[in-house]
């Protein structure tokens, strides 16, 4: 029976996912929710790294440690931001319509107007009047 090309290759890809790692390095990672479990119940780095030396990987302490942070700076750079789902957010929540729109600039404009020294401005803006001239001049006066 003639299987078609892509499920040849599919078959081909699985067949090689179920193969063990090559490197000691994709066996960590493979190792690694296992590990950071054994972490979480209390047991040192030692004692996972003998724990898998007992049963037959060959790597030193030193080189275990290396590539399990590695691993591990590896899986926090590739999961999401904050533990959350990449999913959208829902576009018609309720409490959603009733809240002030978000000023993505909010930060940079509260930022501008407290930022310490000097800076001079050309034109006074549209806000600014001679009675927060005399005000801002009587709170900054040199004692």
């Amino acid at each position: 029976m003639l299987v078609s090309t892509p499920n040849r290759f599919r078959h081909a890809l699985e067949k090689l996912a179920a193969e063990p790692p090559s490197t000691k390095t994709a066996l960590v990672r493979l190792l690694l929710p296992a590990i950071e479990a054994a972490f979480a119940s209390g047991k040192t780095w030692k004692d996972v790294w003998q724990c898998l030396a007992d049963d037959g990987l060959k790597m030193s302490y030193e080189t275990f440690r290396k590539v399990l942070s590695r691993a591990r700076k590896k899986a926090r750079a590739s999961a999401p931001p904050s533990g959350k789902s990449p999913e959208l957010p829902n576009v018609g929540s309720p409490g959603e319509a009733e809240a002030a729109p978000r000023d993505p600039l909010a930060n940079l404009k509260r930022l501008e107007q407290n930022r310490p020294g000097f800076h001079w401005r050309a034109s006074p803006s549209s806000k600014d009047s001679d009675s927060s001239w005399t005000e801002w001049r009587e709170k900054n006066k040199r004692q």
